[in-house]
């Protein structure tokens, strides 16, 4: 026997309306007319549609009489102090609590070093972070989830615009005359090879050689890795940081050596977060919390549209 019981798409249709705004009717969430919700509530009243349970607790904060639903925060990080280190986190956090607001909603973390085998205890939702393409998907088949940056075909997810991050950073490198430059990139993530492809494509195309070292966003790498750029290239005169605590291990290195920050080497990174402003440093703006908020509403409304490229930008300090 097959289930015939009328569905979203259903009631979107027959009240002429896309399934988002159905899903808000519904829900009570804002975005649509007063209007509009009577009608959509009326035409599932007719059908006789029911919406899921938990998604309705989810989109409401109203969980089941003795349930409290549970978000969860992934996080693959083989660093144990990543979550105190790296500002990143601290503000996926800060976006992700802004989204559910005063919803009845757990939000949880979970660090891991590698992922886990098994998945015991489910959430209703996940929010991946660094999670590798394959086991990404792996987790996307097992209920809602969302990544922060891009992932495996099909899993959706939320993400700056990195590419265009690196060729701002780049532009402003070549636009204030510096020609003996390096760069520190990140690990092989798609996040990290899309600031590297952005940054290349403008020193590429004003013919500019650059020294370049692979990291792995932290400060140590950083650190060894500046020491590693100059010596292979003693007139450096600017560095790319593909994050904000990978800069400040190439600044620690820079001013071990005796070289001056901006007026010998300038120096530019990505994120945009306090350590940024507090350190004085030119930096590429990527609106982490905005990225998170975006991806805890697809979690309670999967009717939402995917989400586009947040914008990012430069913003120039003392640093460069």
């Amino acid at each position: 026997m097959t289930d015939q019981r009328p569905t979203l798409a259903d009631v979107a249709r027959v009240a002429g309306v896309s399934r988002a705004a159905a899903s808000r009717a519904i829900n009570g969430t804002y975005g649509v007319s007063e209007a509009v919700r009577r009608r959509v509530r009326a035409v599932a009243a007719e059908l006789g549609f029911e919406p899921h349970a938990v998604a309705r607790a989810l989109a409401t904060g109203r969980a089941a009489a003795g349930r409290r639903e549970r978000i969860e925060v992934l996080i693959v990080d083989p660093d144990p102090e990543a979550m105190s280190v790296k500002p990143f986190y601290s503000r996926v956090l800060t976006g992700a609590m802004r989204a559910l607001g005063d919803r009845d909603i757990a939000l949880s973390v979970r660090r891991v070093a590698t992922l886990p085998a098994d998945d015991t205890d489910p959430p209703f939702g996940r929010l991946l972070i660094n999670v590798p393409g394959a086991a990404g998907a792996a987790y996307a088949r097992r209920g809602r989830t969302v990544a922060l940056g891009r992932s495996a075909p099909g899993v959706m997810f939320v993400a700056p615009d990195n590419e265009d991050g690196g060729f701002q950073a780049a532009t402003h490198l070549v636009t204030t005359g510096r020609t003996r430059v390096g760069a520190v990139f990140g690990p092989p993530t798609p996040c990290a090879n899309e600031r590297k492809a952005g940054f290349l494509r403008v020193m590429s195309g004003a013919a500019r050689p650059v020294t370049t070292v692979d990291g792995d966003f932290t400060r140590a790498r950083a650190y060894a890795a500046t020491r590693e750029l100059l010596s292979r290239e003693p007139r450096l005169d600017a560095v790319f940081a593909s994050c904000d605590v990978t800069a400040m291990g190439v600044l620690q290195a820079l001013r071990e050596s005796g070289r001056r920050v901006a007026d010998d080497v300038a120096v530019v990174g990505f994120d945009g977060s306090a350590l940024a402003e507090a350190a004085d440093l030119s930096s590429v703006y990527m609106p982490v919390e905005d990225e998170a908020a975006s991806a805890i509403d697809h979690l309670l409304d999967p009717a939402l549209p995917p989400p586009g490229r947040l914008p990012t930008h430069l913003t120039i300090r003392g640093s460069s």
